[in-house]
Parts: structure tokens; sequence; C-alpha cells
């Protein structure tokens, strides 16, 4: 493909991941409608997993007695389950619609305040997360526990370089995020000793390199096309584990959904500090995008992925936007589950109603327990599946999927005892 003419509207940050993979767990980017902005032909603003219009399966045929080959038109109700299998299927080609490439222009900024980004709605002004959501429509917050200026990236869509911009012509502009430092790694080794109580200095030092990164390499204000300032995080960017989920709500609650969980994270992090304890070392992550709409499809008759995060609800039409919550933390870090699962039970039983509700991003962690994510037997046998169902029509939840992806894998050849658990 030639990418100075054909783009996407939004892509998840690492260019390391398979085309399969990000499909199977409807990956996304950060994008809704900015201002005045109208959505080219081709994109989407939901899931990349609603830009497929074909796409072609290892299946069980009972006539010939064997796995065979099988195309799914989008228009296909069987393709409902494939479109987000979770891994479940195993797809060996896609189609997928593109739209004309565009130009972005990336600014970050690292001197607007936490309380100010994530106030109440009734206090926020220019400042606030939502009202850069509303202006530019693609936003990322990365937000250091324990520190006071989060680093806030806006997107803007610029056809021309504007004057104050750098141009970029590569992906992977933040050298500074994607290698270890003398610092990180000694932090690393105290952590995976079991002594967390450097933690508030480090995430000083990790937001103070993100300030002077930017400066040194002159990447504050960039501007090139399209994947060369979306695509920022590379193997060598240090792994973290991160929990993740998707609130559907409406735009004009997106303030109340970034401040809400802001005021609750905070809260936990100063409950643990209490104990002495300091679970969380990582990033926290806030996205929005659009859902998954059938009609952005260039086809009649698409049918909608049942199990994406970001699948609309038709029993609150007034759902437009996913805000998608991710908390970062070292895998070695004790306690991080524990905190995982506190954050997850407060995520599940308050973004509820006529306010919002609540999807797991499959590609993080979630289900968690004291003892690791993945592990609570109640999310993943009864809240999950009943999220996925909520509002949907009869025949279209999450056992409609579950069995279709069985009936084309009777044998579950395309499975694994945690697949097992989470489709049994």
């Amino acid at each position: 493909m030639t990418w100075s003419r054909y783009g996407f509207c939004a892509i998840p940050a690492p260019g390391d991941i398979t085309v399969g993979g990000a499909l199977a767990i409807n990956a996304h980017g950060s994008a809704i409608p900015g201002s005045g902005e109208t959505m080219l032909s081709g994109q989407t603003y939901g899931s990349l997993s609603n830009l497929i219009l074909s796409l072609t399966a290892v299946v069980w045929s009972s006539s010939a007695g064997q796995y065979v080959l099988k195309t799914f038109q989008r228009p296909d109700p069987d393709i409902r389950a494939f479109l987000a299998h979770l891994g479940r299927a195993f797809i060996t080609s896609v189609t997928l619609q593109v739209a004309a490439s565009q130009n972005l222009r990336c600014q970050s900024w690292v001197d607007i305040s936490a309380g100010d980004l994530f106030a109440p709605p009734a206090s926020a002004g220019a400042n606030s997360f939502a009202s850069y959501a509303d202006g530019a429509g693609r936003v990322e917050a990365i937000w250091f526990p324990f520190t006071d200026t989060p680093w806030l990236k806006v997107w803007t869509i610029s056809p021309a370089k504007p004057a104050l911009s750098v141009q970029v012509t590569s992906p992977y502009n933040y050298s500074f995020t994607n290698s270890v430092t003398t610092a990180e790694n000694t932090f690393f080794g105290e952590v995976a000793a079991g002594d967390v109580s450097g933690t508030p200095a480090f995430e000083g030092t990790a937001m103070a390199l993100v300030d002077t990164g930017l400066v040194f390499t002159g990447t504050w204000d960039i501007w090139g096309q399209w994947q060369n300032v979306l695509l920022y995080v590379k193997p060598t960017t240090v792994r973290i584990v991160e929990a993740g989920f998707a609130i559907i709500t409406s735009r004009a609650s997106i303030q109340q959904v970034v401040s809400d969980f802001y005021t609750q994270y905070t809260s936990r992090l100063s409950y643990y500090a209490g104990l002495g304890e300091y679970p969380m070392n990582g990033p926290v992550e806030i996205r929005v995008t659009g859902l998954d709409r059938t009609s952005d499809a260039l086809v009649s008759g698409a049918q909608s992925p049942i199990l994406s995060s970001v699948r609309p609800r038709p029993d609150h039409a007034g759902w437009d936007t996913a805000v998608w919550l991710d908390m970062g933390t070292l895998p070695v870090t004790a306690g991080f589950s524990q905190f995982y699962a506190d954050m997850e039970s407060w995520i599940w039983s308050h973004y509820t109603g006529s306010y919002a509700c609540v999807r797991p991003e499959w590609s993080k962690a979630w289900g968690c327990t004291s003892t690791a994510p993945w592990t609570s037997s109640g999310i993943l046998g009864s809240t999950i599946p009943a999220a996925i169902s909520a509002g949907q029509a009869a025949g279209d939840g999450w056992s409609t999927a579950v069995s279709i992806l069985t009936s084309y894998d009777p044998n579950s050849v395309f499975s694994n005892p945690f697949l097992d658990t989470l489709f049994g």
C-alpha cells in the first residue's frame, strides 16, 4: 500500500503488533470528530475491527470432515463473531477499507495541571480533557502517579505544515521513551527486590524525562503523515502490565468520566501510600474513540462485531463515545493485582445506569483478583458476558458469539485453557 495516498483515522501506538493480533482484540487509537471535522469515506472512529470488509478463516467443515478455508463477507451474520474473536479463531487473510491519507500535527503539553485536566465538569475550563477532545478530537493523556502535570498529546488534522511544527518523515519520534535509563534500571531492580519506597520520587523522574526529552529532541510539536505521528511505541519501550477498560458514554460526559476516575484513582493511591505500599509505578493513559458503527462500513448490510469493546448500545442511542482508562505498572510490583481488583470493582459499579457502561479492553488486564489478572471467576463467567450482551437484541450477544465460534471450531483447536474458561 502507498501510505502517502491511504491511511487510517487512528491506530494503536505500538508499531510491531501484527494486523491479525490487532483485529483479534479490536485494537484502537484515539479519535472522535474534532470541531468542524467531517469523517472521510473509509474511516471509522471506532476500532480497527470495524474496517473489515471480508476475512478468510480456518473453519471445520462437517461435510469435508476436515478444517478448510472459508471467506466471510461483512454482511454475513456469522462474521459478527470473527470481527473481534479474541484468539478463538484463526484468520488467514483480511480485507480492510482505507481512507485518503491525512497529515497530522501532534502537540505535546506538559504544563497543564492534573487538577485542571481532570477537573469536575462544574469547574472544568479551557484546559480540561474534554475541551481538548472537543476541539481536536484526537487526544491522549499520560499521567504518572504522584506527579502534578500529565503529558498531554493533541493531534490535529493539518494538510499543510504549521510554521512552528517540525516535519517528521518516520515514526517513533519520542526516542527518550524507547530505552531504559540508568535511573530507571536501578528503580526496576529495587521494585523487583521488594523495595517500593522510591516510587513517588521515581514518578517525578519519569515525568522529568518526558519534559527534557521533548525539548532535547525537538518533538513537542511535530507534523507529518498520519503514521509518522501516531506510531511511537517500539519493542524497546519499557514493558508494563496495564489494566484497561472502555467506558461507553455520551460525548457530553467525557469530562465526568475522567474526573470520576482521577478522583478514585488518586484516593486509592493515597490509601495504599498510607500503608507504606506503592503498587502503581507506571502511567495512567486516557484516550477517547467513537464506537463501531456499521454505517461506517463501505458495504451495505454490514454486521456488527459482537465482542467489540466499543459496540454501540441500541438502547442508549446517545452513547456515542468510548473513554479508555488504562492503568500501568511493572509486573514485578508487589500488590499491583489487588490495586487493579479494587479499581476494577469500582469501575464496574460506578459507570452504570443512564450514565455509562463498561467493557473490558481485551488487550489489557481485567478480571483481576488479589492473586493475578484474568482470574476472577465472577467477572469472567458473569460480568463480562452480561456487559457484552447488555442492550443488544435477542440472539445478538455473548452466547451467540460463543455459539458461532464453537460451531466453526467444535474441536477447540483454536483455544487454550483460559479461552475455554472465558468462553465456557
